[in-house]
């Protein structure tokens, strides 16, 4: 009876391990043609995302690098990463924007990779994410988290 009391013990700390520590992951690239891979994601209030990024490019790093920002509800984008303009030694975000971002990835040149974990705001609607980097957000460079 006792190794049966063991045996379930240890099931329920699986399942609950499994589900505190789940996260769907979702990747996508970010190329030279200022697009990411993946402009929509759906997710569920609260539902923990791994958001993994890496830059495929054939333009040198000072040129053409991209960077995932995921913007509070609300924010406008165009007046972030305008303001953000000024900012390159802080992959193009203004420190006195920077509590509106959820979520970011680093700043990646051709073949480097970066992943963020986080939980999706438990609001429900959508939530713009763009790269920062210089002109990129005006050419399209940009995407929708919908919170349902």
């Amino acid at each position: 009876m006792k190794q049966i009391k063991k045996v379930a013990l240890a099931m329920l700390l699986v399942f609950f391990a499994a589900n505190v520590w789940a996260q769907r992951e979702i990747k996508m690239e970010g190329h030279d043609n200022l697009r990411f891979t993946v402009e929509t994601i759906k997710a569920s209030p609260g539902e923990k995302l791994k958001i993994t990024l890496t830059t495929v490019s054939s333009i040198d790093k000072s040129q053409m690098a991209h960077n995932w920002v995921l913007l509070k509800k609300g924010t406008d984008g165009m007046n972030f990463v305008t303001k953000g303009l000024q900012h390159a030694d802080n992959d193009y975000i203004d420190p006195a924007l920077e509590g509106k971002v959820i979520a970011k990835t680093e700043m990646l040149g051709d073949g480097e990779t970066d992943s963020i974990v986080f939980n999706v705001p438990d609001e429900k609607g959508t939530y713009e994410y763009v790269c920062t980097f210089k002109a990129h957000y005006q050419a399209g460079m940009k995407g929708q988290l919908m919170v349902q």
